[in-house]
Parts: C-alpha cells; sequence; structure tokens
C-alpha cells in the first residue's frame, strides 16, 4: 500500500496548528494502526517545522545582530 503524508510538509502557521491538534485527538491510538502511523507522520512534520523555524529565527537574530 502506498501511503504519503499528507500534507508532505507543513508550509504554514495554520497547517502547524492544525497538525498539533490532529495530533492531540491521536495521543493514545494503538501504535500500530493506521491512527498511530498517522501520529508518527505527524510527529516528523510538526519537528521538521519546529526545526525550520527554529533555524530561521536564529538566521534573523544573526543577520539583524
Amino acid at each position: 500500500m502506498d501511503h504519503r503524508t499528507e500534507p508532505p510538509s507543513i508550509r504554514c502557521d495554520a497547517e502547524y496548528a492544525a497538525a498539533l491538534e490532529e495530533l492531540d485527538r491521536l495521543m493514545l491510538v494503538d501504535p500500530e494502526s493506521p491512527a498511530g502511523r498517522r501520529f508518527d507522520e505527524l510527529v516528523a512534520l510538526i519537528d521538521a517545522w519546529e526545526l525550520a523555524r527554529e533555524r530561521a529565527a536564529r538566521a534573523e537574530r544573526v543577520s539583524t545582530g
């Protein structure tokens, strides 16, 4: 089965907020279920978004420094 992460990345604050809300709803699901796999996908997407935001903020501080 071809399973693609939707969305493939978080592109804006609204998608980030929606991902956090969905993650909250999935907190107690069976990790081996499709919902559990979705939970793992969301964690990866959220981590990537937060890391990118942190790097951008750090670069901004350095450039305006």
